[in-house]
C-alpha cells in the first residue's frame, strides 16, 4: 500500500498523475482529460504524451509538441520532472517490513537491487559517453566548417585584392596607351606639317629650278648671240662658260635638295605606319585586359558561392549540436532521480 503525504497546492495536480510505473496508454482510463489551457498544463500534457509514446522527453520535443518557447518549456519541464520524481518517491514508500521477513529477503533483495543499480549506472554511463562523443564530433565538424569558412573568406579577399590590382594595372596601361596614342597623333600631325612644308619647299625648288632653266636658256641665247656676233673674245666665252657652270652647280644643288625632301617624306610615311601598328597592338592589349577582368569576376562569384555553402553547413551543424546538447541535458536530468532513489 502507498502512504499518503501532505498535499502541495502547486505539485499535487501534476504529481497525482504518476504512479510507481510510467503511465501508458493501456493503464489510462477510457475518459480523456480536459484539454490544457495554460502553458504549464500544455507542457505537462506534452511530457506525459512523449513518455507514453516511449519518446525522449527533452526541451526541444516538449516545445514542439506543446507549442511554446524554449524558456517556457525549460521551466515547466523542470517542474514536471520534480513532480514525477515526487510521485515516484511517494509510490516507493512502503511500510516497514517485519524483522523476520526482512531477514529472509534482505540478502536476495540487496543482491538484486545492487545488480539493478550497477546495470542502470553502466547503461547511463554508456549513454553519456555516446552523447559526449556525438557532441565532440559535432563540435569538430563545426570547427572544420568554421575553418572552411575562414579559408573561403581569405580566398574571397585574395580575389578582391587581385581584381583591384588588375584594375589598377589596366587603368595604368590604358592611361599609358592613351598618352602614347596622343603622342602618336602629335607626331603624325608634326609629320604632316613637315610633309606640307616639304611640299612647299619642293614647289619653291621647282620654281627656282624653272628660273634657273630660264636663266640657262637666256644664257644659251646670249651665248648663241655672242657666238653669232663674234664680237666677244675668248674672255667673254670664258665668263659665259663660268656662268653656265655656276648655273649647272645651282641646278645640281636644287636636285639634291629635292631628293632630300623626298627622303624626309618617305621617313614620315614610315613613322606613321609604325604608329598605326603600335595603336593596333595597344587596342589588342586592352581587349585582353578586359577578358582577364571578366575571368577574375567569375572566380570571385565562385568564391562567394563557396562561402555561402560553408555558412549554410555551419548553420546546419550548429543546429545539430544544439539538438545533441538538449538531448544530453534531457538524459542527464532523467537519470538523476534514478541514481538518487
Amino acid at each position: 500500500m502507498t502512504q499518503t503525504t501532505p498535499r502541495d497546492p502547486d505539485v499535487e495536480p501534476e504529481a497525482a498523475r504518476y504512479s510507481a510505473d510510467p503511465p501508458s496508454p493501456e493503464a489510462s482510463g477510457p475518459a480523456a482529460p480536459p484539454p490544457p489551457v495554460t502553458a504549464r498544463d500544455r507542457v505537462f500534457a506534452a511530457a506525459d504524451a512523449l513518455l507514453a509514446d516511449d519518446e525522449p522527453v527533452t526541451v526541444s520535443t516538449v516545445r514542439e509538441r506543446a507549442g511554446c518557447s524554449n524558456a517556457t518549456a525549460t521551466t515547466h519541464l523542470r517542474a514536471w520532472r520534480e513532480a514525477r520524481a515526487a510521485a515516484e518517491a511517494d509510490a516507493a514508500r512502503l511500510p516497514e517490513l517485519p524483522r523476520s521477513v526482512e531477514l529472509l529477503v534482505e540478502r536476495g533483495v540487496a543482491g538484486l537491487w545492487g545488480a539493478a543499480v550497477r546495470a542502470a549506472r553502466e547503461e547511463h554511463t554508456a549513454q553519456a559517453t555516446r552523447k559526449d562523443e556525438d557532441l565532440a564530433t559535432a563540435r569538430e565538424d563545426a570547427d572544420r566548417l568554421a575553418r572552411a569558412l575562414d579559408t573561403a573568406r581569405d580566398e574571397r579577399d585574395d580575389a578582391r585584392a587581385a581584381l583591384s590590382r588588375l584594375r589598377d594595372q589596366t587603368s595604368d596601361r590604358v592611361q599609358s596607351l592613351t598618352e602614347r596614342l596622343a603622342q602618336a597623333d602629335d607626331e603624325r600631325t608634326r609629320a604632316a606639317d613637315a610633309a606640307h612644308r616639304s611640299a612647299g619647299q619642293v614647289d619653291e625648288l621647282r620654281e627656282t629650278l624653272q628660273q634657273l632653266r630660264s636663266q640657262a636658256e637666256e644664257l644659251r641665247r646670249d651665248l648663241a648671240a655672242a657666238v653669232a656676233a663674234r664680237t666677244d673674245a675668248a674672255e667673254q666665252r670664258a665668263e659665259a662658260r663660268a656662268a653656265a657652270e655656276a648655273r649647272q652647280d645651282a641646278l645640281d644643288e636644287a636636285r639634291s635638295a629635292l631628293e632630300s625632301v623626298r627622303a624626309d617624306h618617305r621617313r614620315a610615311e614610315d613613322e606613321r605606319s609604325s604608329l598605326v601598328a603600335e595603336l593596333a597592338a595597344a587596342r589588342a592589349t586592352a581587349e585582353r585586359s578586359a577578358a582577364e577582368v571578366g575571368s577574375l569576376r567569375e572566380e570571385l562569384a565562385a568564391a562567394r558561392s563557396r562561402a555561402e555553402e560553408a555558412v549554410h553547413e555551419t548553420a546546419v551543424q550548429t543546429a545539430a549540436r544544439a539538438r545533441a546538447e538538449g538531448e544530453l541535458a534531457g538524459v542527464r536530468a532523467a537519470s538523476t532521480p534514478a541514481e538518487g532513489s
